[in-house]
């Protein structure tokens, strides 16, 4: 990873300069499933559940760029493919956060160009499984 990228989800590059990530979750779930007894709840250790990171960016395109990294990360969405997933770390090395798929894709557009009828604005969220590290 160069620099400017800020993430990377398969082939698509999430840049200062491009498809710009706005904001970065991360959620994971661990089950406790509980029963009543006589001196209360008795919880029970059953493991862990989904790990998921919602991304959120915005692009210019006319102006930044960015429409390459959407075109990417449409086909590992589209192909159902499991892809790396990467982000920027200390002293611009990238850290490896693991194997994800591309469970919802949205995209919008505000203010269509009138030249080529791409939105002035694109938004992207992104819901990223964990699956694992294989």
């Amino acid at each position: 990873m160069s620099m400017d990228v800020l993430a990377q989800i398969g082939r698509a590059q999430l840049r200062v300069i491009g498809l710009n990530p706005q904001r970065l979750s991360t959620e994971s779930e661990a089950r406790f499933p509980g029963a009543p007894t006589w001196d209360g709840m008795d919880y029970q250790v059953t493991g862990r559940g989904e790990k998921r990171h919602l991304i959120e960016a915005r692009t210019a395109p006319h102006v930044f760029g960015g429409l390459d990294a959407l075109d990417w990360l449409r086909r590992h969405h589209e192909a159902l493919e499991p892809v790396e997933y990467m982000r920027l770390g200390a002293n611009y090395a990238a850290k490896r956060i693991g194997r994800v798929g591309i469970r919802n894709l949205f995209v919008e557009e505000v203010k269509a160009h009138p030249l080529d009828g791409v939105g002035r604005i694109v938004s992207v969220e992104l819901d990223l499984v964990h699956l694992g590290d294989f």
